[in-house]
């Protein structure tokens, strides 16, 4: 447990952190910059900044961060003399790598999803899911091809169809995606994605349907009927969308919890459902768990909540992995040369901070404290909507994935600017909610400083 407390000295960012952001104007995205943080002095669930300010970070980098600051054992491996090897000696990891891959191979094995026997690398989470779906949609053009008396192997085509899809005439093959959806930045996957305008404003998309996602509204007991209403019609909208697409649905792909569009839920039985509708299309049925997956939930991967009758086809990891891919089943693999092959599938150094963190959540028991915590958190939260009942609605999670309604958009973004300025960094969701994202690490304690600060800074906005 971290000895820190939150604590803070000058306004945020202070002079210091300032005048670091300045001298970085020639990165681009210095624009966005909010924090210069001391990654030494930092520790656990709590950032030092560069004024050293100490503040309770329940944003976690957008749920990057999985075992707080300078963890020991991150630490550890990160002065290893293999890790440095991994560093400097760059390898073409599909075609070309070193004895110490095939031990890490089996060390993420054991904790893959059940069902899953194949992972594939990209470098971040956005890059998985498009990896992903490009899985799906080869499956799906294989089984067209077959069907139809064709090849398998696209080399075997005529050569007009080789030169038409040269010229970018591929497939008429489509995926089905939910509104309020966010899978990642490139083309691909923001074609799937239905969260905010800007993210796609003046960028082409392909033109796949799109399906409303049901939105839980919580408490569950209080909106049983009307939570099970709207993902009956959604359920009805996805089978209508998969007819009207009859024989071209690639893939449904879906959050388990909608996290950038607003921590949106739905129940076991939704998603049961969606994967009945998508066996029964002979799509893939893809989750992104990009974000809630690795503990997060109080489960390893949050489908897992879910009790599936059988494995999805394919799960794209990103975040916490501290890289991106998928896990795939077996009868998914893609083997033929070239079809997926990119230079720097596998960055060894960061596979083996993976695998690290996936052995330290199994010894510090840190999927049932994301359970346990998440239980308790969410009373805290509970507590302030009672006392707060005009400005904190439908508090909701599941392990330490949590968020919390208010009123308006400026309201919620006062909310999290005075927190911060009490030392307590909580981050933004959809239109109007507050999205907290602890680290695997946090404590009751940090958990109980939270709930204070937010309770405080509620008081004062009255």
């Amino acid at each position: 447990m971290s000895a820190l407390s939150p604590t803070i000295k000058t306004e945020i960012p202070g002079p210091r952190s300032k005048a670091l952001i300045a001298e970085g104007a020639f990165d681009m995205q210095s624009i966005y910059r909010a924090l210069v943080i001391d990654d030494v002095a930092s520790s656990g669930p709590y950032m030092v900044d560069a004024d050293g300010n100490v503040i309770l970070d329940m944003f976690a980098n957008f749920a990057l961060g999985a075992l707080g600051y300078n963890h020991p054992a991150l630490v550890e491996v990160a002065k290893s003399d293999a890790y440095v090897r991994a560093s400097v000696n760059p390898t073409s990891t599909p075609f070309v790598t070193t004895p110490a891959w095939f031990d890490l191979m089996h060390r993420i094995q054991k904790h893959a999803p059940p069902g899953m026997g194949k992972i594939y690398f990209v470098d971040a989470g956005g890059e998985g899911v498009e990896a992903a779906l490009k899985v799906a949609f080869i499956r799906h053009g294989e089984k067209r091809r077959e069907k139809d008396g064709g090849p398998r192997n696209p080399l075997e085509l005529p050569a007009n169809v080789q030169d038409q899809i040269m010229q970018n005439a591929g497939t008429d093959a489509v995926l089905i995606s939910f509104s309020g959806a966010f899978h990642g930045r490139g083309l691909g996957p923001l074609s799937a994605t239905h969260s905010k305008v800007i993210h796609k404003a003046d960028l082409p998309a392909f033109p796949w349907p799109m399906v409303e996602f049901p939105v839980n509204r919580w408490p569950l007991e209080k909106f049983a009927d009307e939570n099970a209403k709207a993902e009956a019609e959604s359920l009805k909208a996805l089978e209508r969308a998969i007819d009207a697409h009859a024989g071209r649905v690639a893939a449904i792909v879906v959050e388990p919890i909608q996290s950038e569009g607003g921590d949106r839920h739905a129940s076991p039985a939704f998603f049961r459902g969606v994967q009945a509708l998508a066996k029964k299309a002979g799509a893939m049925l893809v989750l992104d768990e990009v974000q809630t997956g690795v503990a997060a939930t109080g489960k390893m991967w949050c489908h897992e909540h879910f009790e599936l009758p059988e494995p999805p086809d394919l799960v794209a990891f990103g975040k916490k992995m501290q890289l991106g891919g998928f896990f795939a089943r077996d009868e998914h693999a893609i083997t033929q040369f070239g079809r997926m092959y990119q230079t720097r599938n596998g960055d060894r150094a960061r596979v083996m901070l993976s695998a690290t963190v996936l052995e330290t959540i199994a010894k510090e028991k840190l999927v049932e404290r994301a359970a346990s915590l998440g239980k308790y958190f969410l009373e805290g939260l509970n507590g302030l909507a009672a006392k707060f009942p005009k400005l904190v609605t439908e508090p909701r999670g599941r392990g330490l994935l949590m968020s919390f309604d208010m009123p308006t958009t400026a309201a919620r973004d006062d909310l999290l600017k005075r927190a911060m300025k009490r030392g307590v960094m909580a981050t933004y969701t959809g239109t109007r909610s507050v999205r907290l994202r602890p680290h695997l690490v946090t404590t009751e304690r940090e958990a109980d400083i939270a709930v204070s600060v937010l309770g405080d800074a509620l008081a004062e906005m009255g």
